[in-house]
């Protein structure tokens, strides 16, 4: 008969999480977005209108309420949650 024996690798397993750049929404001091910043690319409009939502839920006019993001899979929903998360704090 023949023995088998599971074999563990010798070098380290490292995990990064796939948002672990997004620091923020990347706005400007007068809301608009900046093309590239904060770990954010692209989607504009999406972090101008995140950067509302932020502003309503600092002044309390939203706190306590859920954000629903929808859209196509890989369209950066789960990045703007992190970003606003971050800009909360």
């Amino acid at each position: 008969t023949m023995k088998i024996e599971e074999v563990q690798s010798t070098t380290k397993a490292q995990r990064i999480a796939s948002h672990s750049h997004v620091k923020g929404l990347g706005l400007r001091d007068d809301g608009t977005a900046e093309p590239i910043s904060a770990g954010m690319v692209g989607q504009e409009k999406a972090r101008e209108a995140a950067g509302i939502v932020v502003e309503l839920i600092r002044s309390k006019k939203m706190a306590g309420k859920a954000l629903l993001l929808a859209g196509a899979p890989g369209t950066g929903k789960t990045a703007i949650a992190l970003a606003i998360s971050q800009e909360l704090g």
